[in-house]
């Protein structure tokens, strides 16, 4: 017999003999047909998210703690047991402040549990019956937009607003512009206008790019909204007040020659992590890790080319450290992507910085009693996503944002550059979180990489762009519109480039799809008149184009939703459809070439409809224009949840779409 126990006491687990995790000596001896171990967490431990394609099982022996999975949230006991399914993760935090939680953690693979659970995620519904929020990085209007700011946020979340709209779910785009960044300030300055006369006019020429990209909006924060700059100082006033929002004294960079303090814009200096020049307020544009203003290294004025020297400021920080447990719990329970959840893991390795709230500026909103301080534009995030919430709450009758956010319980998801990770998954949440209750803090965080022009950096100061306003035009919309998503960089830098975007035009979208529709046209009109046949009997390639079918609509679809969010994806799995489908062509040229065949040919052309018929609610969310062609000509087409066929007897027409 062997008996193996467990610390029941915090002073035992200070004995240098203890081991937090263990198997017990007997599963050595007995060899069971599982693995096994012996967990033990300190008060306040919690055991670091993760998940695995085994069966699970805790059974908690002593203490008391909250079981996390995949969302869900249960509190247990000892004496109970949890069963984790594949895939979910999961994590245990001991609630107890003065006894350990200990557990044994069962598991062992299973392959067909393994299975079923990945149907099962592949296909549950990311979203319920309340309205999703989609917010994008708001654009500095120090300039107008160009591909490269498209091809990430703003068409991403234009896609996604489509998609979920396609299903039923209430769904709403909060735009808006920066007004009080020093980008604008430095700009302003070059162009011997003021501050506000330049954001409003770039604000113009922004909504006029995206609109010329065919982007909708439901509410659009303009610099000068009159409701934004009040709600600002009610976020700040209240941290202030709760001693969330401190003052400090810290040597800032200062330029002699030019009188000025330093920041942003207004100087130039390497990151103190990797080095990189391409830094920007308070964090760096190539490894996206934050660092204190005051770190900078080698800092000289960006206007006058001086070396900056330190003198003694006195402004408002947020000091996120003492944050930490709340926002690594709410971290843990968004969904996004792999490149940003390790960058979030390395933010969190280290202690977080002081986060600035007030700067010296000329222009933005004043913080009281700073002699002239202005709000720092980071700090402002969450009263930009009010005032947009404001905005849509009072345009759908309610009082105003508490009242929304109290009974419509919205769900947020945020679409931003890589290089803002840290404002968006840790500032933002951190402020909203530290202001307000009734906010649920956003679910999921799409980010993207930088899209570059012909290898180099799009630049609005340096005008190395291809600006939205030019690029776009009724017959140009649809074709870029899907090559932005197709190489829109959703895990690595890609590159735009004319000559590839027109053989991607040639090769794949006139060549391909429209030969494709172009070959479907025909068999229509030769065989049936134009009018969708009836299907009759079934063929083997006839089966397997059905299923290609179905994997399309399901690829398609869930590429789209929020929990996986790939336009790329969802492109490139047209494209091999219709490589696919082409091939079928040759199938059914086969078959109505037979006269005795007529169940068979019925069912082939009624299956290449059907073809069509899901291409167009595909591409619907990637090029609206395009698809809504599409359907038009096949007598209309809505959101299915299983492929469809064209009614038997429509009048039917596929024409080419980029020809």
């Amino acid at each position: 017999m062997l008996v193996a126990g467990i610390p029941r006491s915090v002073s035992e687990m200070e004995a240098p003999t203890f081991v937090r995790s263990s198997a017990p000596p007997w599963a050595d001896v007995t060899r069971p047909p599982f693995n096994v171990t012996r967990v033990t967490l300190r008060p306040g431990e919690t055991t670091a998210a993760h998940n695995h394609h085994d069966n699970e099982v805790w059974i908690v022996l002593a203490g008391r703690g909250l079981v996390r999975s995949d969302g869900a949230a249960e509190r247990v006991v000892a004496g109970d047991t949890v069963y984790l399914t594949p895939l979910a993760t999961h994590t245990l935090h001991n609630e107890a402040m003065e006894q350990p939680l200990t557990f044994l953690s069962v598991w062992w693979e299973d392959m067909d549990s393994l299975a079923e659970a990945h149907s099962a995620r592949a296909t549950a519904s990311t979203t319920d019956d309340r309205p999703v929020l989609l917010l994008p990085s708001f654009p500095t209007p120090n300039g107008e937009l160009h591909l490269g700011h498209l091809a990430g946020p703003y068409l991403g979340a234009d896609i996604a607003r489509r998609a979920l709209a396609a299903t039923g779910t209430p769904v709403h785009l909060l735009l808006g512009t920066v007004g009080h960044q020093s980008q604008v300030a430095a700009a302003a300055t070059a162009a011997q206008v003021s501050f506000h006369t330049l954001a409003e006019q770039n604000t113009d020429a922004i909504m006029a790019g995206l609109a010329a990209a065919g982007a909708e909006w439901d509410v659009f924060v303009r610099p000068t909204s009159p409701e934004y700059p009040a709600l600002a100082r009610r976020v700040f006033e209240r941290l202030r007040d709760d001693g969330v929002v401190l003052t400090r004294t810290t040597p800032t960079h200062h330029c002699p020659h030019c009188d000025r303090f330093l920041f942003e814009a207004f100087l130039a200096g390497a990151c103190p992590h990797c080095g990189s020049y391409d830094t920007a307020g308070i964090e760096c544009e190539s490894c996206a890790l934050p660092f204190a203003d005051t770190d900078l290294v080698d800092v000289t004025c960006a206007t006058c080319g001086s070396p900056a020297e330190r003198r003694p400021l006195t402004r408002y920080f947020l000091p996120l450290e003492p944050l930490r447990d709340r926002l690594t719990a709410y971290l843990r329970t968004v969904r996004m992507g792999s490149r940003l959840a390790g960058y979030v893991d390395r933010v969190l390795a280290n202690r977080l910085p002081d986060m600035l709230v007030s700067i010296v500026a000329d222009d933005g909103i004043e913080v009281p009693g700073t002699d002239g301080q202005r709000l720092y534009s980071a700090f402002e995030l969450a009263a930009r996503y009010l005032t947009a919430v404001d905005r849509l709450a009072r345009d759908q009758g309610e009082s105003g944002w508490e009242s929304y956010l109290t009974g419509r319980r919205p769900r947020t998801v945020l679409f931003f550059g890589f290089d803002n990770a840290y404002l968006r998954a840790i500032v933002f949440p951190a402020v909203l979180g530290a202001f307000t209750d009734l906010a649920q803090l956003p679910d999921t965080l799409v980010s993207n990489e930088f899209y570059e022009l012909d290898g180099a950096k799009f630049s609005t100061g340096r005008r190395h762009a291809i600006w939205a306003r030019d690029a776009f035009d009724d017959k140009s919309r649809d074709r870029l519109r899907l090559y932005l998503a197709a190489t829109r960089p959703e895990y690595r830098r890609r590159s735009f480039s004319t000559a590839e975007y027109d053989l991607f035009v040639q090769h794949e979208l006139v060549e391909g799809l429209d030969g494709w529709l172009g070959g479907i046209n025909a068999r229509l009109d030769r065989h049936f008149a134009g009018a969708a046949p009836e299907a009759g009997s079934w063929i083997p390639e006839a089966e397997e184009f059905y299923g290609r079918i179905r994997a399309l609509h399901a690829e398609a679809g869930s590429a789209l939703g929020l929990g996986r969010f790939s336009p790329a994806t969802a492109v490139a799995a047209v494209l091999s459809f219709v490589a696919a489908g082409r091939r079928f062509g040759e199938v059914a040229e086969d078959i109505l070439a037979a006269p005795t065949l007529t169940g068979p040919a019925r069912t082939c052309m009624a299956l290449e409809l059907m073809a069509v018929r899901t291409v167009a609610e595909v591409l619907r969310p990637l090029v609206p224009g395009a698809a809504d062609r599409l359907a038009g000509q096949l007598g209309g087409v809505g959101t299915a949840t299983n492929p469809e066929w064209v009614r038997p007897g429509t009048p039917a027409r596929v024409s080419a779409l980029f020809s």
